[in-house]
């Protein structure tokens, strides 16, 4: 509790404070407004949007204040030091008046009252308001009203400056509606050129730029050339690798930006080729770097492996639709540009269109054309040197067998079989483990008399060999069967004597008579019967398909 009189002094001082502190404030809040205003007006934000709202900023606020400081209670104890700076004679006098406190009964002691009573005194004698000198407050007054006219002359200038840039803005977008520029926004293949065109529509402006870039980030300029007689202004951007923003400028003015987004189709960089060879082969996994082209022994299983120009959604080989065939799906990843082909077994020859589809459904533009050629395993290879097709022998004779074989894939084993009377053939190997595309030559001698080889026989022979099928199991091939027709040791013998001979011969063969015909006559015929039946068997594949391998030791064996 203050004194009274004391109170009665400090109250003075408090308004002159509060009176201050008022005109200071409404200074600054004119000024902020005013400020307001002229950013506003700068930024050309319509006046009848921006006018209430400073109005409202600036009068509310200088309300607010107003209220603020007459309501306002400064401390007592702050006032004394201020008034102490101002009065330093009082030496704390009246911080300590001000300390004073009464008993219970409200009633202050003689010290306290003498205390009191010398601050109280100075202050009727002296005064404190000086606290504040009135220069200062005068000063806050002047700052308050020139303000306040700031603020008077912002609200002014902002509806002129309002009306003003709007009038700018609207004879600007006058200018730029004339003014169509095509394509405008635009997605662009990478590496395709962009051709852009500004048509005005009014009067044209003496010349017209390209300008590529954003705001004052400028990367390239084009100058723009006028067509002869339409009113267009015209530029290529000669090749387009990425993302840009453009504009065209003109007579200080320019048009809005434009944006150019580059795209690509997909399509394929690089195809390497993995060839895994059937086991019967013997032949090493392969791999050939780069190649749409595959040759490979029917049976192997390719892999390929696809590198993009960018990640696909997805990837596939078509068959030609004169080949027929399904589609062979590739494995993709989204987010790695490449494709995937494992293991796919080749079976027949065929040719496939690759077919990319990316994230945005856009296919290649150029199909990627592979070509798979199953190679077939061919049987092996057999011809029969000597001697060269049917014979006439004695039973005494030695028949001289001279043949050679070859295969692509090698030859496990290979002979001669040959058969006496009609009976059985007998097979003999001769040789075994040819190499690939090795060509092997072998002979015999088959001796008839050691045969039990008799007149009117028929001897047939023929040329074996073994190599792998393309099922991996052991194939057996055989060639055309020969013959030879046993005679009796006379005949053969005048049949090589010349002049008088062959006459004396043949009237011996006449004198022979009919049984001799007949007999020759089904030797013929059995001849027919043994070789039609053998082309038959092995057209079907089962002339000596059943026959075991036979062993290294060359015994004769029975072929069926």
């Amino acid at each position: 509790m203050i004194a009274p009189l004391l109170n009665e002094h400090l109250e003075p001082v408090a308004r002159r404070y509060r009176q201050l502190q008022l005109w200071r404030g409404l200074a600054l809040c004119w000024a902020l407004a005013g400020l307001l205003a002229v950013t506003l007006g700068a930024l050309g934000v319509d006046f009848r949007i921006a006018l209430p709202l400073v109005g409202v900023l600036g009068f509310g606020g200088a309300i607010w204040l107003g209220f603020a400081c007459l309501a306002a209670k400064p401390d007592p104890r702050w006032l004394a030091r201020q008034i102490e700076l101002q009065h330093p004679e009082l030496k704390t006098a009246l911080l300590a008046a001000l300390e004073q406190r009464p008993d219970p009964a409200g009633q202050f002691s003689f010290l306290q009252q003498r205390v009191i009573a010398e601050a109280v005194v100075h202050g009727q004698t002296l005064g404190w308001t000086d606290a504040f000198p009135a220069r200062k407050l005068a000063l806050a007054h002047l700052a308050h009203l020139a303000a306040f006219a700031f603020f008077v002359a912002a609200l002014t200038g902002l509806r002129t400056n309002s009306i003003g840039v709007a009038a700018e803005r609207a004879a600007a977008k006058a200018v730029l509606d004339s003014v169509s520029v095509t394509p405008g926004d635009a997605l662009v293949e990478r590496g395709n050129s962009l051709v852009v065109l500004a048509k005005f529509e009014g009067k044209l402006p003496p010349g017209a730029t390209l300008v590529i870039g954003v705001g004052t980030n400028v990367t390239r300029t084009i100058a723009l050339t006028k067509a002869l007689d339409d009113p267009v202004f015209g530029g290529t951007v000669p090749e387009v690798n990425e993302d840009f923003a453009y504009r065209v400028e003109f007579a200080g003015q320019r048009t809005k930006e434009f944006s150019v987004k580059v795209f690509e189709h997909p399509k394929l960089e690089r195809a390497d080729a993995k060839i895994q060879f059937p086991a019967y082969t013997q032949l090493p996994e392969k791999t050939i770097e780069d190649t749409r082209r595959i040759s490979a022994v029917e049976g192997s299983l390719l892999g390929y492996t696809l590198q993009l120009n960018k990640p696909v959604k997805s990837a596939r080989l078509v068959p030609r639709k004169k080949d027929g065939g399904e589609p062979l799906a590739l494995a993709v990843d989204s987010t790695k540009p490449f494709a995937t082909l494992a293991s796919f077994p080749l079976v027949e020859s065929q040719t496939y269109q690759l077919e990319l589809v990316d994230a945005e459904g856009r296919s290649n533009k150029v199909s990627a054309q592979f070509v798979f050629d199953a190679l077939r395993n061919r049987v092996p290879e057999l011809k029969l040197l000597s001697p060269r097709g049917d014979q006439r022998v004695s039973a005494l004779q030695e028949i001289q067998f001279e043949a050679e074989a070859w295969d692509d894939f090698g030859l496990r084993a290979y002979g001669i079989a040959w058969s006496l009377g009609g009976a059985e053939p007998t097979l003999l190997q001769l040789g075994a483990n040819v190499p690939a595309k090795e060509k092997r030559q072998f002979s015999h001698v088959l001796r008839l008399e050691e045969l039990g080889a008799a007149p009117d026989q028929l001897v047939a022979w023929f040329v074996w060999a073994d190599d792998i099928g393309p099922d991996g199991e052991l194939r057996r091939s055989a060639s055309d069967m020969f013959f030879a027709e046993v005679r009796p040791f006379e005949e053969i013998f005048r049949q090589g004597e010349g002049g008088e001979g062959e006459e004396n011969q043949q009237q011996q063969r006449n004198q022979q008579g009919t049984q001799q015909q007949q007999m020759g006559k089904l030797a013929e015929l059995q001849k027919q019967i043994i070789n039609a039946t053998w082309k038959l068997r092995r057209q079907q594949g089962t002339a000596v398909m059943s026959v075991p391998i036979p062993a290294k030791d060359q015994t004769p064996k029975r072929i069926f």
